[in-house]
């Protein structure tokens, strides 16, 4: 059988490997684990690959399209955020019910929240923030050359991370915007030619089986590893482009060959596909269930249990928060727009 245009596939072990880093990210959440924060790293890789990937074919709508799988559910959770500060707001250490700061976390403007942290109200929106400065400078770089948009994105990120190098200063969105994790979109934009090389190589004359067990083996042991490592390292800073960046990148591409081979679970797609929906949300449940019912401060059978219930409790709210608001409201959305 013709094996599929690269740009006609579909790429369900990615998905997957996005599926999982949002577990991950959930797992650093809970006190005595805190050991997927990694999981950030992924879904940055996996954007560079994917905008570079989703337009090859089509640019027409770029901006608009990614607002309205982005922005919703950030809005949602941004102003129930608000909401929650001005009804209980004991349960925030860091920030108070100030309309400025939701003014500014709606409008993706970076600020310090209190305490020198620069995030926005919804604390782990931070990486919605940099995915949509991402989306802006992609935008720019294809209105100057369609062809050239990877290096030009590449340069354009390169070139504000080194600014924020060479000139220190207090102006928070040079700050947050310049940090060196914003290099992982340039990470993935250079996995993009290489698994879109690794393909063209794979179509012309089957890549060799033994690859298989061997990703498998580097996809398991860095799984592993990352989340062992975790206190023992610095990330801050370019540490984190080698500690975490360049693992998330041999994943990605791990991930890539070994759906070569493989057909991936529908749960695990079905994982992938409500990523968004269960990074999104997935903090306050595992905070209420911290501070009310488990207490996540140490390990114990019961906070396992806690653990456990945490994961089901999220996996159920994604799965009706991306049914609701990714699949039905976008695709309204969609409809209006005719996009």
């Amino acid at each position: 059988m013709q094996p599929k245009a690269f740009h006609d596939n579909h790429f369900e072990s990615i998905q997957t490997l996005r599926g999982i880093a949002a577990l991950f990210v959930v797992l650093e959440h809970v006190r005595f684990l805190s050991c997927g924060a990694f999981g950030v790293d992924i879904f940055f890789c996996i954007s560079g690959f994917m905008i570079m990937f989703s337009t090859h074919k089509s640019t027409e709508g770029f901006l608009r399209k990614r607002l309205i799988r982005i922005v919703p559910l950030y809005y949602l959770m941004t102003i129930g955020t608000f909401g929650l500060l001005l009804l209980f707001p004991s349960m925030f250490e860091q920030t108070t019910a100030n309309p400025m700061y939701l003014v500014k976390s709606l409008l993706f403007i970076p600020f310090d929240i209190g305490g020198g942290v620069i995030q926005p109200l919804l604390r782990i929106g931070w990486t919605v923030n940099c995915e949509m400065f991402f989306y802006v400078l992609f935008l720019i770089a294809l209105h100057i050359s369609h062809k050239y948009r990877g290096l030009i994105c590449s340069i354009l990120l390169g070139g504000i991370v080194l600014l924020a190098q060479l000139l220190p200063t207090d102006f928070a969105p040079l700050t947050f915007y310049g940090n060196p994790v914003m290099l992982e979109f340039v990470m993935g934009i250079f996995l993009y030619y290489v698994i879109r090389g690794i393909y063209h190589l794979h179509c012309r004359k089957p890549l060799p089986r033994i690859l298989l067990p061997l990703c498998l083996v580097v996809f398991l042991g860095l799984f592993v590893l990352l989340p062992v490592s975790k206190p023992y390292i610095n990330v801050l800073g370019f540490h984190r482009l080698y500690l975490w960046g360049l693992p998330a990148m041999i994943l990605v591409l791990c991930a890539f060959i070994i759906g070569l081979f493989l057909t991936m679970p529908r749960f695990s797609v079905g994982l992938g596909n409500m990523s968004y929906s269960l990074y999104l949300i997935h903090y306050y449940p595992v905070m209420l269930l911290d501070r009310v019912v488990f207490d996540f401060s140490s390990c114990t059978p019961f906070s396992l249990l806690g653990v456990a219930v945490s994961i089901l409790l999220c996996l159920v709210a994604a799965y009706i928060c991306w049914n609701i608001m990714e699949k039905k409201f976008t695709g309204w959305l969609k409809k209006r727009l005719k996009l």
